[in-house]
């Protein structure tokens, strides 16, 4: 097609014009993924509101169990949660409470910093995967991005019904979950049982979406806390981002909401799920197709749903199918068979741990982080 002749006298404005264009697409080419971390939804996370996690009464009204949180944790032989990690916000609020768990042996020992999912806050997965890995000699956190926030999931209030859940992007998404981890790091390298240069962060669900998410290979990211982290290990990850989120889930969700997961500067081990809803934010299938590249490893496990690694009871751990508290959980799948009560077309509940498998992905694990000295 033939350009058009411009009007009279505006032969000179053209290359002004073109250049303006040209800086206008750059801009916005960084306002994506370079800039998406501190995307001005979630500059700041909500303030630390208190300094203790739920008691027993607050447990039972939840439906958590009917022991305090910090009853359940030492069933495991672990801390207590304490306020621990300094507030990385610029309000300052408070700090956010921690389960820390060094070594006794002197020296200084790897770490491993543990993330939970993203309803209730840290659970008998997370404390079973702390209390395996501190028999193998590793300094164990584990990191409590809730409760001093005052939510039991980074979408609902504790005061509120779980009717009150709401979409998955929030203010305790990826971004400030992967910040949270990034404050932990830097508190631990000043801790003298930690060997700074082999700290790694492990996650599962959401919380291996904040794995993804912080060694994500962005400028926004590698300028400040590039170095943090060793490696990752990202189990059943939730993997939407701006990258990849089928419809109708990304409508009107903006970049800095659903950020980039991946390339990553770091490697990391990744670990999925075959029976995770179709369609939903932890289906594989249902994110980019370069997450499977970008992973240093990555670990395919079959017939095995979300959660395969709950270890509960704490001292005789046993295999047990359950449902998820989320109500949105079978939603991208088509809800729920109102026969079974699964998933549309899912062969098991939601979550169904399994002992075996979970004992041959912890070695596996534990392998990956050996290799790194």
């Amino acid at each position: 097609m033939l350009a058009s002749p411009l009007p009279a006298g505006c032969e000179k404005a053209r290359p002004v014009r073109v250049f303006l264009r040209l800086l206008f697409l750059s801009l916005l080419a960084l306002s994506g993924p370079a800039l998406a971390f501190w995307g001005s939804d979630y500059d700041e996370p909500p303030p630390i509101i208190r300094l203790e996690p739920p008691s027993q009464q607050e447990v039972k009204a939840l439906g958590f169990g009917n022991q305090a949180f910090n009853e359940q944790v030492t069933r495991f032989g672990l801390s207590k949660h304490v306020p621990l990690i300094s507030d990385w916000s610029k309000a300052q609020s408070g700090k956010l409470l921690a389960s820390w768990n060094p070594l006794a042996a002197d020296g200084k020992h790897p770490t491993l910093v543990i993330q939970h999912g993203g309803v209730g806050g840290p659970g008998s997965t997370d404390y079973g995967h702390a209390r395996w890995f501190l028999a193998q000699g590793f300094n164990v956190l584990v990191l409590d991005s809730f409760w001093s926030r005052g939510f039991i999931a980074n979408w609902r209030k504790i005061d509120a019904a779980a009717s009150q859940h709401g979409p998955a992007f929030s203010a305790l998404g990826a971004n400030t979950r992967a910040r949270d981890a990034f404050a932990a790091a830097r508190w631990l390298a000043l801790q003298p049982q930690v060997d700074a240069k082999r700290i790694f962060l492990l996650g599962g669900s959401q919380g291996g979406w904040s794995v993804l998410r912080a060694l994500t290979d962005e400028k926004s990211i590698t300028d400040t806390h590039r170095g943090l982290f060793r490696a990752g290990v990202s189990i059943y990850p939730a993997c939407w981002s701006w990258q990849r989120t089928p419809h109708p889930h990304g409508v009107g969700v903006s970049r800095a909401a659903r950020p980039a997961l991946g390339p990553f500067y770091a490697p990391v081990f990744l670990i999925t799920a075959e029976l995770e809803p179709p369609g939903s934010a932890t289906d594989i299938h249902a994110c980019d197709p370069d997450l499977l590249k970008w992973a240093t490893r990555h670990r395919r496990l079959l017939n095995t749903t979300h959660a395969f690694d709950d270890e509960n009871p704490p001292q005789q751990p046993v295999n047990r199918c359950w449902y998820s508290a989320n109500p949105h959980w079978c939603q991208a799948s088509g809800g729920r068979d109102p026969a079974t009560g699964n998933c549309l077309n899912a062969p098991k509940a939601d979550f169904c741990s399994d002992l075996s498998v979970t004992g041959s992905v912890r070695e596996e694990i534990l392998e990956f982080l050996n290799a790194f000295k």
